[in-house]
């Protein structure tokens, strides 16, 4: 009997589990961005080559100059010649005059000094004593200066001389005669001010008349003193006039500075101050703590174009260049001397000396002309060659660049005078 065989079939669903997955679009999606940014940086790179390439070739066809500084060999020369500014005139004549301003300016100045001096200040006491004279029946007479002596012992003296009346009998005594006189303190003391006194007259000590011929005051001697006080002294007044006129003649010289116009020159000695006013109402000697000086200073200053004289020096300047030669566009320097005015003349003279260098003429379009299209070390050669340069300079833009434009129009020569 023949076997049968049998086999096992799989359900679907299982056989379904050991199929292949396929490829979903979400997947084809998801792994096409790994070349996007590759392709990206080689365009951009490109972009960067090209524009790269392009600015260099502009720069070096389109953009290029050079410029070439050239020091020429100077040649020192100075000038000299004698000038007068006069106002009222215009233009410039080398070998007359220039043209001037005249500048006035006035000032005044009023200070209060401190007096130095010291003075002693003396009075002497005075006052009136009666004098009696119980002496006799005759007039007493008293020399001038006689001296009267206080009991605290102070000393009077009278001006004059006087006679003192006589005395009289009256039941066998003698009533005295009297006389009031004026007397001075011997010192010019306040210990002289004394309060009513007695006085004798020493020059009759030992005299009978001693203690008859005496003196009495009634009231108080007035008047004594001796004091120190400031006085205005001939040195204050002279110390008070130059320092003010030292002060406002340099107020009144900043002042016509200041008004010098534009373009104009002041030079130091071209300034005249005049002090028309330096007084004080008070005298020397005067018993005063401080005193009052005034001073009125006018000045007049002379000022002149600082362009007419430097054309004038550029005038003088070329006619002292010799073949091929140029000057410098402006003086190197002008000094003035032997400064002069003349006010009646509203005149200023002075010597001007001016100097400046020369160098030999440089055309800076055949410069270019030589130069452009060779290379720069060529330049360079042909310019140390050149007799008339001490040194030259060659700057390229761009910087790579080995040889000159051919356009001559881009070459820039530059002259500096050292």
């Amino acid at each position: 009997m023949q076997k049968k065989k049998v086999r096992d079939i799989l359900p679907p669903r299982r056989v379904k589990a050991h199929e292949p997955e396929k490829a979903t679009p979400s997947s084809l999606v998801q792994r096409s961005p790994q070349r996007t940014p590759r392709r990206m940086l080689f365009f951009l790179l490109f972009v960067v080559l090209i524009g790269g390439i392009t600015g260099v070739l502009s720069l070096h066809f389109f953009f290029a100059k050079v410029w070439i500084i050239v020091h020429p060999y100077t040649r020192e020369v100075t000038a000299k010649a004698s000038m007068t500014a006069r106002a009222g005139i215009e233009g410039t004549d080398i070998e007359k005059s220039i043209s001037a301003l005249i500048i006035n300016e006035e000032k005044s100045l009023t200070r209060l000094f401190p007096a130095t001096g010291i003075s002693t200040e003396e009075g002497r006491a005075r006052g009136t004593i009666r004098v009696f004279n119980g002496f006799s029946t005759f007039p007493q007479k008293l020399v001038a200066q006689t001296r009267f002596l206080s009991e605290d012992g102070k000393l009077f003296r009278s001006p004059g001389a006087v006679v003192v009346p006589a005395g009289r009998m009256e039941g066998g005594s003698i009533i005295a005669g009297f006389l009031d006189i004026e007397v001075v303190a011997a010192e010019s003391k306040e210990e002289y001010n004394i309060g009513p006194s007695n006085f004798s007259l020493p020059g009759l000590f030992g005299n009978p008349a001693y203690t008859t011929i005496t003196g009495k005051s009634s009231e108080p001697m007035t008047g004594g003193s001796k004091t120190e006080v400031s006085v205005v002294t001939e040195s204050d007044l002279n110390a008070a006039r130059d320092a003010l006129m030292a002060e406002l003649q340099q107020d009144v010289r900043e002042s016509l500075e200041g008004k010098v116009p534009e373009g104009m020159i002041l030079l130091s000695d071209a300034v005249d101050l005049r002090v028309v006013q330096a007084s004080s109402p008070i005298k020397a000697a005067a018993p005063l703590d401080n005193f009052n000086f005034s001073v009125k200073v006018q000045g007049v200053a002379i000022v002149f174009s600082k362009a007419d004289v430097e054309n004038a020096a550029k005038t003088l300047l070329a006619n002292l260049t010799e073949g091929g030669e140029k000057i410098a566009e402006r003086a190197d320097s002008i000094e003035y001397e032997n400064v002069e005015m003349n006010m009646s003349a509203q005149s200023l003279s002075f010597d001007m000396r001016a100097s400046t260098r020369t160098y030999k003429e440089i055309d800076p379009v055949e410069f270019k002309a030589r130069l452009a299209g060779i290379s720069k070390d060529e330049a360079a050669l042909a310019l140390s060659l050149n007799p008339s340069l001490q040194k030259a300079e060659i700057l390229l833009f761009p910087f790579w660049l080995t040889y000159l434009p051919q356009d001559p129009n881009k070459v820039e020569v530059s002259i500096v005078i050292d």
